[in-house]
Order: C-alpha cells, then sequence, then structure tokens
C-alpha cells in the first residue's frame, strides 16, 4: 500500500507535464498529404510548423504557408518518396508481347522468316518486356503512409477507495 502511494505522488508529479501533446509523428520539412473535412481535394505540401491547434503547410516553394486548422483535417500522409515501375512495366509488356508474338507467330506458318507460335512469343515477348521496364522506370508515383496523432495523457483519478491514476495513449 505504502508502495502504491509513493507512485501515486510520483506520477502526479508527472503528470503536468505529461499533458495530451497532439503532435503527428513527423518533423518540419516532410512532404505531406492533407485530407480535409471539407471535402475539396487533397492539400499536398511541405510541413512548416505544427501545434495542437494547426498545421501549417508551404503547398509551393515560392507560395507563403498555409495554415489548417486540425478540425478540418481527417488524414495526414507523409511522403515515402517517389519511385519508379520498372517491374510491373516489364510484366505487362512481356504479357502484353508475348500474346501478340503468339498470335501473329501461328497465323504464318508455313511461310519463310515464320518463327511460329513459340518463337513469336518468344521474340515479341523479350522486346515487350524491355519496351515495358523502360516506361516504367519514365512512369513514376509518389508513396504515402498515414500519420497518426502521438497522444499521452496522464492524471489522478479520484476513486472509491482513493486515489488512481488514469493514463491515456492514442495512436
Amino acid at each position: 500500500m505504502r508502495h502504491a502511494a509513493l507512485l501515486l505522488v510520483a506520477l502526479s508529479a508527472l503528470a503536468p507535464g505529461a499533458d495530451a501533446q497532439d503532435t503527428l509523428k513527423i518533423e518540419p520539412g516532410e512532404r505531406v498529404r492533407l485530407t480535409l473535412s471539407s471535402g475539396r481535394s487533397a492539400v499536398v505540401g511541405v510541413l512548416v510548423t505544427q501545434d495542437h491547434d494547426s498545421l501549417r503547410v508551404r503547398p509551393r516553394p515560392d507560395a507563403p504557408p498555409v495554415a489548417f486548422p486540425r478540425a478540418g483535417v481527417t488524414s495526414v500522409e507523409a511522403s515515402l518518396g517517389r519511385h519508379g515501375h520498372a517491374g510491373t512495366g516489364a510484366l505487362v509488356g512481356l504479357l502484353a508481347g508475348g500474346a501478340a508474338g503468339a498470335a501473329l507467330g501461328s497465323s504464318c506458318s508455313g511461310d519463310f522468316l515464320c518463327p511460329g507460335t513459340g518463337g513469336g512469343a518468344l521474340l515479341l515477348g523479350g522486346t515487350g518486356l524491355l519496351f515495358g521496364a523502360l516506361v516504367g522506370v519514365l512512369v513514376r508515383s509518389e508513396r504515402w503512409a498515414s500519420v497518426s496523432p502521438e497522444v499521452l495523457g496522464v492524471t489522478v483519478l479520484k476513486t472509491r477507495r482513493g486515489l488512481g491514476v488514469g493514463v491515456s495513449i492514442g495512436l
């Protein structure tokens, strides 16, 4: 019982310093995408600052920061960077080229310089693989990860048996 009382006193001393910290797990300078409750399109830009009331985002490098109230933001995502699609392009090119080559090769059986079904599929499939990979490298997109607020709260509660400690962690 005595240890519980000491723990309670220690936690109550820490409670004012551990108020809810509604900050997101992102730092100023990171690229973010905000989804707004107003229904307008998502806002993409660089996070300038954040506090418990608002997020300030610079949508373009030459624009001033714009403040968005937290109450009007339904979700926040951080950019994981841009990436190409070489693998997907290569696979699509291989399948499309292979199917076209097999169809063209089967229609010319017995002709001079006719590769046949397998040869046509191999020839156009390989060409499609290379062309698809090249297109996939040039087509780039941005990956996003959802960011949740770090919320921690510690409070001292009055219970039927005395005092208690309430801890809340929001993810």
